[in-house]
């Protein structure tokens, strides 16, 4: 999955935004808020719902260009990484790639017909988190 989009925000404004999300779930499943600077190479584990749980690893963390990440669950291994590309002085183009990798075969075929069906919400949700990061911008 790729989305390119931009955004009527500084990239500052934006990496700040992702960071404190970042931070604020690191704190809820470690009780620890480490330093930005000590993000990258930073792993924890992360409880999805009742019975899934995954760990989280920052790939790099460049601020306020690059956030990237690999989540790795007992089913699927995801790579995300938002690109933070300046425009001018209030736009920002943003180019989020999320790449998955299932472990088996039946993973891998049923994670393909899930695809089908649900990819467009997830695209959708994404674009709607940078639409919500838009307008805390233009609403100050």
């Amino acid at each position: 999955m790729e989305i390119v989009k931009t955004i009527d925000a500084p990239r500052e404004f934006i990496f700040e935004k992702i960071i404190d999300s970042c931070l604020y779930d690191i704190e809820k499943n470690t009780k620890q808020r480490p330093k930005i600077r000590n993000l990258t190479g930073f792993k924890y584990t992360k409880t999805f719902g009742k019975n899934q749980t995954g760990q989280i690893k920052f790939d790099e963390v460049s601020a306020p260009t690059v956030y990237a990440f690999t989540t790795a669950t007992n089913r699927n291994t995801y790579k995300t990484r938002w690109e933070l590309h300046k425009i001018d002085d209030r736009s920002t183009d943003v180019i989020i790639t999320e790449s998955k990798t299932a472990k088996g075969f039946f993973q891998h075929f049923n994670d393909m017909i899930v695809s089908i069906f649900f990819g467009r919400f997830k695209k959708r949700r994404m674009i709607g988190i940078l639409d919500a990061i838009q307008k805390a911008y233009v609403g100050k």
